[in-house]
Parts: C-alpha cells; sequence; structure tokens
C-alpha cells in the first residue's frame, strides 16, 4: 500500500510550500535526492524509489500497449478492435484441426496458413468467428470426414468452389 502511495506522490506536481530539492527528487532527479539525502535521509530514499517504482511502473505500461498493438495486427489475433477489410484464413483452426488427423492430407496444411487468405470487403463481411463462418467450417470438416482419401488438388478444388458463390463473393470479391 505504501509503494502504491509513494508511485502516486511521484507524479503529484510539486507544491508550493514544497522545497524544489524535494519537488526534483519526487520527480526523479538523482541529484535532488542526493541532496535531501542529506538533510532527510529517510525521505529522500522513499521519494527516490518511489520515482523510480515510477518509471518502471510506465515503462511496463508503455511495453503492455506496444505488445497489446503487435498482437491486434499479427495474424494470430482472432478479432482486432477495428476489423475493417479483415484478413480470412480459409484454412481455419477447426479446418486444421480435422486435416491433421486426415488420411492423404495430414501434415500438408496449418492453421491460418498464410497461403490461403483473402480479404473480407468490409467490417460486416467478416469480423472474428462470426455464424457464416463456423457453417462454412463446418461444411469444410463434414467434407473433409467423407473424402477419407482426398488429395490436395481435390481439396483445393472444393475449396474454390465455396469461395466462387455469389454470397462468399459479395463477402470476399477476390475470391480464393
Amino acid at each position: 500500500m505504501l509503494a502504491v502511495l509513494l508511485v502516486l506522490l511521484a507524479q503529484i506536481p510539486c507544491e508550493g510550500i514544497e522545497s524544489s530539492v524535494v519537488c526534483y527528487c519526487k520527480q526523479g532527479v538523482a541529484t535532488a535526492c542526493e541532496a535531501l539525502r542529506q538533510t532527510n535521509v529517510e525521505l529522500a530514499n522513499r521519494l527516490e524509489a518511489a520515482a523510480q517504482a515510477a518509471a518502471t511502473l510506465e515503462a511496463a505500461h508503455k511495453a503492455a500497449k506496444e505488445v497489446k498493438a503487435e498482437g491486434e495486427s499479427s495474424p494470430a489475433s482472432p478479432e482486432p478492435p477495428e476489423c475493417k477489410g479483415q484478413e480470412h484464413h480459409i484454412i481455419s483452426r477447426p479446418i486444421a484441426k480435422e486435416l491433421g488427423e486426415h488420411l492423404t492430407l495430414r501434415g500438408l496444411y496449418k492453421p491460418r496458413d498464410p497461403r490461403f487468405v483473402t480479404r473480407a470487403v468490409d467490417e460486416a463481411a467478416h469480423c472474428g468467428y462470426q455464424d457464416w463462418h463456423r457453417k462454412v467450417d463446418e461444411e469444410v470438416i463434414e467434407w473433409l470426414q467423407s473424402h477419407r482419401k482426398a488429395t490436395a488438388e481435390q481439396f483445393e478444388t472444393f475449396l474454390r468452389e465455396i469461395y466462387s458463390r455469389p454470397e462468399m463473393l459479395k463477402r470476399f470479391p477476390h475470391g480464393f
């Protein structure tokens, strides 16, 4: 609790009644903390620790924001906050799982395979794992289960047939 209070104190602007040495030490100026240490060791140590904690907290917050931004733009991110024209991975994770159990197609495809990506026309067309997406996945999985000896060429022809349907071309004008 004391650490949180000290972090907050380090972020508070200096008051008129504080000496400049106390003020600058609160802001993390090492020379000011050293000067304050000459008259009040305990206060100088606490303010310096609080300033360092605040700097560490700020750095961690900045790093977390950067990681979040990378995750949002990453192909592995399932649903970015701004889904305008979102990329659509034709080999979804459920499809890839079924492919991993397939007699002839095992090992040829991976989840969210970069070779099988198309772009949606807008946010309404594709944002996350929508109902139409689940239905397409179910259809592909059923096809894989009923075509246990299908070749890669047959499988990809089937996928192209799905993505050339009028309702799919509305979502993905470039097809697959």
